[in-house]
């Protein structure tokens, strides 16, 4: 049980998402007791159990559904001695649960938009993380609703040096053309759930063909969002964080950006 508290504490520092999996009921010959408990990751992974065999492929497979819909259920399952190739026979009833931990926003370049998205993102309970070449005093008022700060040299070479967990959102939005291109070379290593990058076409496409001469696949370069954010209107750049916002929200949570007249008619 302290290992797996342990496991969770370390998923919420990193920032990993699971479902938390505990064994509520059991009838006949179960492998485990109640009280007994496992943790699904997205990537289908695992810490503790429940039992094993056939019939824990069938808890996991259950438990991604909660993890996709942040949901929770309960649920029976029979354990047929004959389909385990085990002499355990019985039925098991388990309460799983989502267990998302707050969302990890990283936002390379707090000028006018990242600064305004640092506070929009704050009241929203992601976990953000301000990244910058500048010194804190230049951008102290965008920043000051960050979780954390990282000063950095260069972007490229700071970023990657970063262990942030995978899964993490990413708005690359420097000051200018060659340091969104070190930013995104980097931010393109890390995993991430979601790349926004501000730019014009020509931006867009000087900095694309850059990333392609470094070898980078073309798959790489269509999961960036570019030009970010949703077409909600408003040019301010608290108007435009509140477009990147929208379109991070919807990634997160499988919207479409439909109006909710519409799906309700």
């Amino acid at each position: 049980m302290i290992d797996l508290l342990t496991e969770q504490l370390k998923a919420h520092r990193e920032y990993k998402a699971f479902a938390l999996v505990t064994l509520v009921k059991t009838q006949g010959a179960t492998p485990r007791s109640v009280g007994s408990k496992m943790m699904v990751f997205s990537d289908g992974s695992t810490r503790g159990t429940i039992g094993g065999g056939v019939l824990e492929k069938q808890v996991v497979a259950d438990a991604l559904l909660c993890l996709r819909d942040r949901s929770k259920a309960l649920k029976e399952y029979e354990n047929r001695a004959e389909e385990a190739d085990s002499p355990c026979g019985g039925t098991i009833t388990v309460y799983m649960e989502a267990d998302e931990t707050a969302p990890h926003l990283v936002v390379c370049g707090a000028g006018h938009v990242g600064g305004a998205l640092i506070k929009l993102a704050s009241m929203l309970k992601y976990h953000v993380t301000a990244i910058d070449t500048r010194n804190t005093e230049m951008i102290a008022e965008n920043v000051k609703q960050a979780d954390n700060f990282i000063h950095v040299e260069n972007f490229h070479e700071g970023i990657e040096a970063l262990d942030f967990a995978p899964g993490a959102y990413y708005l690359v939005s420097t000051y200018g053309h060659t340091q969104d291109g070190e930013a995104l070379a980097a931010v393109l290593k890390k995993e991430p759930a979601y790349i926004g990058m501000m730019g014009s076409p020509v931006k867009i496409q000087t900095i694309f063909n850059d990333l392609r001469k470094k070898g980078f696949e073309e798959e790489q370069l269509t999961f960036i969002h570019t030009p970010v954010g949703l077409n909600i209107g408003g040019e301010d750049p608290p108007e435009i964080a509140l477009s990147i916002l929208s379109e991070i929200q919807m990634i997160r949570y499988h919207g479409n950006a439909q109006s909710m007249r519409d799906i309700s008619l």
